[in-house]
């Protein structure tokens, strides 16, 4: 990705070196026992919604359950009391308090700004360690904190 220099708008540009996979044509078989319809392959737009629904009825039960001081239940207990919520929160953390959506929103914006201020350093030069390494510094909080929520999780299990 380079910032174009030539134009006030940022733009992006993908190196040239493309990978080209060629995925076989899925047949549909009547007669194999295990043969699967092309369209029950992939997710519709119905499907899409659903699962966007899903999960916008689960920060809902989540945020319901923190206002009435339920603790967070990472495991998503589907056994869980009237108290603490079934709904399993990794994945939706961000989504969770106004305060969480917002430092996820930061985060990603410093990211992009420290990418692009290395892409613009490096100009031509600009290597894929740069810009990880740029995107490293500025998503570091995350980690740490993902990091100990994987800890918490891996004590649960």
């Amino acid at each position: 990705m380079k910032m174009s220099s030539t134009t006030k708008t940022r733009s992006v540009r993908f190196a040239d070196t493309a990978q080209l996979y060629i995925v076989g044509r899925h047949e549909d078989y009547k007669n194999k026992i295990n043969s699967v319809a092309r369209h029950d392959l992939w997710y519709t737009k119905s499907d899409y919604y659903s699962m966007r629904r899903a999960i916008e009825q689960d920060v809902l039960q989540v945020r319901a359950q923190a206002l009435v001081g339920a603790p967070f239940n990472y495991a998503g207990d589907d056994e869980a009391s009237a108290f603490e919520s079934s709904v399993c929160c990794v994945g939706i953390e961000h989504l969770l308090t106004p305060a969480f959506i917002l430092e996820t929103a930061a985060c990603r914006a410093r990211c992009i700004l420290a990418v692009l201020i290395a892409q613009a350093q490096a100009g031509l030069d600009v290597s894929e360690l740069d810009i990880a390494l740029a995107s490293l510094t500025q998503t570091r909080s995350a980690q740490l904190r993902a990091r100990k929520r994987g800890m918490l999780l891996q004590d649960s299990i």
